[in-house]
């Protein structure tokens, strides 16, 4: 899974009424189409080195049920022995789980659910173990749901400490009034929620440059592992090479 020496990239697409799009804080109407085919948008990630994909289904997170299904097997189909993939969004049931496992995907992110029915992830079958990563996406330090519609009043690290870290392999923390904005990463927050938790965390939201890479990279030893790149790389702000190689020079 994932390799536990070395920080890894994610390149998110985030698909929306079949389209690879970003959204900004993670507003459904504050939308910018990339590409019109999410499976190109994958291949060329590939392409640059990537040995992840970050894909969410962003109408599925808001209904609750997988609606950009046919979009997301074209990739597997395609890039399943070429790639490692985690899938997120409307994956509510045991049922969606075992779909997409079913269908080759490496990881399946719960959010919504890990916050309604936490002791369900708890009590999944061992066979699920590190399969499993949850979304904590987080508002002035609680948990948002449901696409982020939803604001509860859960903190986020008391959500994480109550699931079995067994069956999560990680947590991907975004910070919503980040995501999308290139305005930079929450490094604090997102290094003291890492040093709060027994699960390794991947990051996510507002990565704007290679400095934002090279700050998450030096935080490896503090359960920071990974994170999730979008905006930044759409528009250009580096290459995927760029910062791979970023990493490197950081961790050696």
């Amino acid at each position: 899974m994932m390799n536990d020496n070395f920080f890894t990239l994610y390149p998110a697409i985030d698909i929306k009424d079949g389209k690879c799009v970003r959204l900004l804080f993670g507003e459904m109407e504050k939308e910018t189409i990339y590409n019109n085919n999410p499976l190109d948008q994958a291949m060329w990630f590939v392409d640059q080195g990537a040995e992840w994909l970050h894909i969410v289904d962003l109408d599925g997170a808001v209904t609750g049920k997988n609606v950009n299904k046919i979009a997301i097997q074209k990739i597997l189909h395609k890039l399943q022995n070429k790639v490692k993939i985690q899938i997120g969004g409307g994956i509510r049931s045991i049922e969606d789980i075992d779909f997409w496992i079913q269908n080759s995907v490496n990881r399946v992110i719960l959010g919504t659910l890990a916050l309604e029915k936490p002791n369900f992830v708890n009590q999944l079958d061992k066979k699920y173990s590190k399969k499993i990563i949850v979304g904590a996406d987080v508002r002035n330090g609680k948990i948002a749901s449901h696409g982020w519609k939803n604001q509860s009043d859960i903190i986020a690290v008391d959500l994480i400490k109550k699931l079995n870290s067994s069956i999560v392999s990680s947590v991907i923390y975004t910070d919503i009034t980040k995501d999308g904005s290139l305005k930079g990463v929450s490094l604090d927050q997102t290094v003291n929620f890492a040093k709060s938790i027994p699960h390794s965390v991947i990051a996510s939201g507002g990565v704007s440059s290679l400095n934002d890479i090279s700050k998450l990279t030096k935080e490896f030893s503090n359960g920071v592992q990974g994170v999730v790149i979008g905006r930044a790389l759409y528009d250009k702000k580096f290459t995927f090479s760029d910062a791979l190689q970023k990493i490197k020079e950081v961790q050696s």
